[in-house]
């Protein structure tokens, strides 16, 4: 009978870890070639731009439209973007069988979003907390609920 692996995805916008449990009571231990670590400039090294422009109906004054995200919350969702497409080409060469996501609440809602639905169909549990720095045993802590 084949072994069922889940694998621990604990991630941020910029640092992402994978961990693998072959069985309950097994523990965790890190996926070689799947710890990722990104850079996220400063807003003023991001680059900024002026708000663009919009008018008022009916001729009133223009004023000035904030853009939908910074250019540094934009380098964040590239990174999870990179995240999500590392995970789904590791499932494609057969990699997991189930998956648990780690991350805080923003990031948690981009990968739900940028996980391909074959991906997503093999989540079995989701944790809104920042594990993506935490050392092996705080990650096991929080995670082994899922594991059995």
């Amino acid at each position: 009978m084949k072994k069922t692996v889940t694998w621990i995805l604990t991630a941020d916008h910029q640092h992402a870890r994978v961990f693998a449990n072959d069985g309950p009571g097994r523990g965790i231990a890190p996926v070689e070639n799947l710890s990722m670590d990104g850079h996220l400039p400063v807003s003023h090294e991001a680059g900024s731009h002026r708000p663009d422009i919009g008018f008022a109906s009916r001729g009133g004054p223009s004023h000035g439209v904030e853009p939908r995200s910074t250019p540094h919350q934009q380098a964040g969702r590239e990174f999870i973007g990179g995240v999500a497409s590392a995970v789904s080409e590791a499932l494609a060469h057969g990699g997991f069988d189930r998956l648990v996501v780690v991350a805080p609440p923003r990031a948690l809602g981009e990968l739900r979003e940028l996980l391909p639905r074959q991906v997503r169909d093999r989540v079995v549990g989701e944790l809104d907390l920042d594990l993506a720095k935490a050392s092996t045993p705080d990650v096991l802590e929080h995670v082994e609920r899922f594991l059995n």
